[in-house]
């Protein structure tokens, strides 16, 4: 059975790539990355990872140079197995912030809470947007966000800042908090912003679907330091600079170090290819009992390769790679283990079909295969011998634009696991398929 999902997969991807590539007709960019209103293929502007700014609705002539906007996103998610929420001694978290990992929509981060309404986002931004087109300029982006999805833009990383905002559901965070200059092809951004090392980003404004990928979860949404970015020309743009490590403030009490960079390629206006990596050296501390690290040192290498292509003004199609490695000494005498180091890797792809600026479809394909102290093994590295298998999910998605103001997205999404251990993911450890249903809505302002 698991042969012939993972071949019709393959299949679906292929037929539906080869349809798009024989209707193909010409190109098309898009208008404004994550704020191009009624345009519903906007997950496909590569350019924008990382580059949350949704402008092009709000009316500039008021507080011009300043921009303000913001959204709230609500929406359920039930699967076939009707777990229940639970809070519980969750790894490396306490009862009362984190849910059970196997509870709830198991590994479905972002809608891990089934039969309840959540309020997943209330956002709220401004920002004074760069332009050196005429020299140099400068400018700043503050975003704040209250709901179910703060925690993951939270520095849980050193439990530092805004890490204690909140607790059960809902929390806040300050996702983005930078101010930038820049002169000409050159620029330096300093402060807390997103990583953009995937193609799917945090802000609902400018997602797809409404879950999330695997791949989302393995690599930083957000960090503290400080980039540079040089544009060679239209086509080549490279950017690196030094952070403070996965998700720790900056002057993290641990004293972390890492490298983000990035190459972009663009091939013409409607083609692109971006690498991304994260190299990190994580200082431990043996302070278990409350939760916080139990390594002497850990090393992280995390590499993207992300490829995106606006084939014609309908469809859009993109597919990413994903490379973690991992490794951790422990000389802590109360740790359960004491050196050990793991790897995950996998493929998602999108692929989206606008049909008119009122409605789109797409589907979402993913492998993700992790191993040893990977993504989803912390908890049950010794249940699974140390080996965690495959992970797959495929989901189906729309976007319905009611207005330029509203956005509602249904989907259904199917998830199972080749696992070699009796320890399965889903329905509180006993399953190894979910099948699960959601709807959001999503309101601009």
């Amino acid at each position: 059975m698991k042969a012939i999902c993972r071949t019709f997969i393959a299949m679906v991807m292929i037929a539906l790539f080869t349809s798009v590539a024989s209707r193909a007709n010409g190109t098309t960019e898009c208008d404004d990355c994550l704020g191009c209103g009624s345009y519903v293929g906007c997950d496909s502007c590569l350019g924008c990872i990382g580059q949350c700014n949704i402008v092009s609705n709000t009316p500039k002539s008021l507080f011009s140079p300043f921009v303000f906007y913001g959204w709230a996103e609500g929406g359920l998610t039930v699967n076939n197995h009707g777990n229940t929420n639970s809070y519980g001694a969750a790894p490396y978290a306490p009862a009362s912030r984190n849910m059970n990992i196997n509870a709830g929509n198991s590994y479905l981060h972002m809608t891990e809470q089934p039969s309840d309404v959540k309020l997943n986002q209330l956002w709220f931004g401004m920002t004074k947007p760069l332009d050196t087109s005429r020299g140099f300029d400068w400018g700043f982006q503050a975003d704040y966000l209250f709901g179910t999805d703060a925690k993951y833009t939270q520095n849980f990383g050193d439990h530092s800042f805004d890490h204690g905002w909140g607790s059960g559901d809902y929390y806040s965070s300050i996702v983005q908090l930078y101010g930038e200059v820049g002169c000409g092809n050159t620029k330096i951004k300093v402060g807390k912003f997103a990583a953009g090392m995937v193609h799917e980003v945090l802000p609902a404004a400018a997602s797809f679907f409404y879950s999330h990928a695997y791949t989302c979860y393995s690599t930083p949404l957000t960090v503290n330091g400080a980039v540079v970015e040089h544009k060679v020309n239209d086509c080549l743009t490279f950017s690196g600079g030094w952070t403070a490590g996965y998700h720790n403030a900056f002057g993290s009490r641990f004293g972390d170090n890492a490298f983000l960079g990035s190459v972009t390629l663009k091939t013409s206006k409607a083609t692109a290819l971006r690498y991304g990596i994260f190299c990190n050296r994580a200082n431990g501390h043996d302070d278990i009992a409350t939760y916080m690290r139990d390594y002497d040192t850990g090393t992280e290498l995390m590499q993207t390769l992300v490829f995106t292509n606006q084939i014609n003004k309908c469809w859009f199609y993109m597919i990413e790679g994903l490379y973690v490695d991992s490794t951790f000494k422990f000389n802590n005498p109360r740790a359960q283990v004491f050196d050990s180091s793991g790897n995950a890797y996998g493929i998602n792809q999108h692929l989206i079909y606008t049909i008119n600026p009122k409605w789109a479809v797409g589907l979402r394909g993913e492998w993700h295969r992790g191993m040893g102290r990977s993504l989803f093994d912390f908890a049950n590295n010794a249940m699974t011998g140390g080996t965690m298998g495959d992970l797959y999910a495929l989901t189906l998605g729309a976007n319905w634009n009611v207005c330029k103001e509203v956005m509602i997205r249904p989907e259904l999404r199917h998830d199972w696991a080749n696992y070699n251990s009796a320890w399965k993911p889903f329905g509180n450890g006993t399953k190894s398929e979910q099948l699960s249903g959601g709807v959001s809505m999503v309101v601009k302002f």
